[in-house]
């Protein structure tokens, strides 16, 4: 019974060992922008809160916990805007190996005759300051935003992009995407009616509710989710 115990407790405990968790805080100053470029993710959840700093959780497992120190997070902040920018470090990630990822998507690299594997697992949750502007950028992140009432533009190329707006505000509309759909149950007000329903693609500008912060949504080839809430 004492080894079967010790046999459980080991195997639970092996995702945490393999699992890196980063954590960043940013204070904002009134007028300041949070502009955030996560260009490798899997997942980015965006909340609001009534404290005024800026939070950031990266969950972070590359080649199954191996190489986790792979991911570079550096901060940067101007008189406009607080800035957080991810990186990977090349070198690192050349040591990188098949083995390392036998279930996981991998992408397989070639620097002159070194051949070296990567999987990554990059889950990020944002929290910001509720009347924070933010500018938020991805390749392959899938973008969810709850409880905004600033403005907000966020790109992603791979990805979607699922954002919640209260039914009671205002809003100006920016909603693009090149191959996938956009759907939205606020009564959109349109800015040019023949670009409701392109042939290709999605260019959607207009308004609901009069008007307000201006939110940009964009997926290269993804789908676009504005939904009142």
């Amino acid at each position: 019974m004492k080894m079967m115990l010790l046999f459980v407790l080991f195997w639970t405990n092996i995702p945490a060992i393999a699992q890196k968790k980063i954590e960043r805080k940013l204070n904002l100053l009134p007028g300041q922008e949070v502009d955030l470029d996560l260009k490798f993710a899997d997942s980015i959840q965006v909340k609001y809160w009534d404290r005024p700093e800026v939070y950031v959780v990266a969950d972070v497992k590359i080649n199954n916990g191996r190489l986790n120190d792979a991911l570079l997070v550096k901060t940067s902040e101007t008189k406009q805007a607080v800035k957080l920018a991810i990186d990977l470090d090349s070198k690192l990630l050349q040591q990188g190996e098949a083995e390392d990822c036998p279930d996981n998507k991998t992408a397989i690299s070639k620097k002159g005759n070194l051949q070296f594997v990567t999987c990554m697992e990059l889950r990020y949750e944002v929290y910001l300051p509720r009347q924070a502007s933010l500018r938020l950028s991805t390749i392959n992140g899938n973008i969810h935003i709850e409880g905004s009432g600033a403005p907000v533009f966020v790109k992603t190329i791979s990805g979607f992009v699922d954002m919640s707006w209260p039914a009671s505000k205002g809003a100006d509309l920016s909603l693009r995407s090149i191959t996938g759909e956009v759907y939205s149950d606020l009564a959109i007000r349109f800015a040019d009616e023949k670009k409701k329903n392109p042939i290709v693609g999605y260019n959607i500008k207009g308004s609901a509710k009069g008007g307000g912060p201006l939110l940009h949504l964009e997926s290269v080839s993804n789908d676009i989710y504005l939904r009142s809430k």
